[in-house]
């Protein structure tokens, strides 16, 4: 990460107008212990912020006049700032968001670790969550909703209509054929399909005597009658 830094640093032509020339330190300690290695960074840290700042804050002026966000209400003052005033003002009581950023035992699981135990304490103060488990995505939230309610409805509702105009437009399946009687069109009746017409049954003239005399019952019917 040190070296990661001092790349960084000496990359940018611009940076060496914010460079503290006391900050300046072109070989890293020959000490290995933990405690030089966090102050190079920190010293490091010192001197790319101001760079990072400025240019920060550049690229957002050059997106509120490209979007039309310049032209917002008196009333959101907080969005009207600088992303570096922004921040920097999160982050002069930090204990307050800290503490909501930190997770239960008992809402997520820890691998290899027992229940988690009702009070945690953190430098003499009781905290309701274990400081080694953080979610930080309320913050970024808290972020997306102030950019999302200072932008111009305007200039977003006309970006969502130009949008809609691109899509491409769901065409009804339409059987063009069928149009100028082209084709025979039925009409189902439900309570006449598969329905018969009785056809009459014209009965021959000798059905009858074949039918006496079928199996000898007309035989029959003469003895008895003697």
């Amino acid at each position: 990460m040190v070296e990661l830094l001092s790349s960084l640093s000496h990359s940018e032509r611009c940076l060496e107008t914010f460079v503290n020339p006391d900050l300046m330190t072109d070989t890293l300690p020959d000490s290995n212990e933990e405690s030089d290695e966090w102050s190079q960074v920190q010293k490091l840290h010192t001197r790319i912020t101001p760079f990072r700042n400025t240019e920060i804050d550049k690229w957002q002026r050059k997106t509120q006049v490209t979007t039309g966000a310049a032209a917002l209400k008196g009333k959101l003052h907080t969005f009207n700032q600088n992303i570096s005033d922004q921040v920097a003002g999160y982050m002069r009581d930090p204990s307050r968001m800290i503490n909501r950023m930190y997770l239960r035992k008992s809402d997520v699981g820890v691998f290899g670790e027992s229940a988690a135990e009702p009070a945690t304490t953190v430098e003499g103060k009781d905290v309701e969550g274990d400081p080694e488990l953080i979610d930080d995505s309320e913050f970024y939230h808290q972020l997306l909703k102030e950019f999302l309610e200072s932008c111009d409805s305007g200039a977003s509702e006309s970006a969502f209509y130009a949008l809609r105009k691109k899509q491409n437009k769901k065409r009804k399946l339409v059987d063009r054929r069928a149009s100028k009687s082209r084709k025979i069109r039925y009409s189902v009746h439900e309570k006449i399909a598969n329905f018969m017409a009785p056809v009459p049954m014209t009965v021959p003239p000798m059905a009858s005597k074949l039918f006496e005399n079928l199996f000898g019952t007309g035989n029959l019917q003469k003895s008895a009658a003697v």
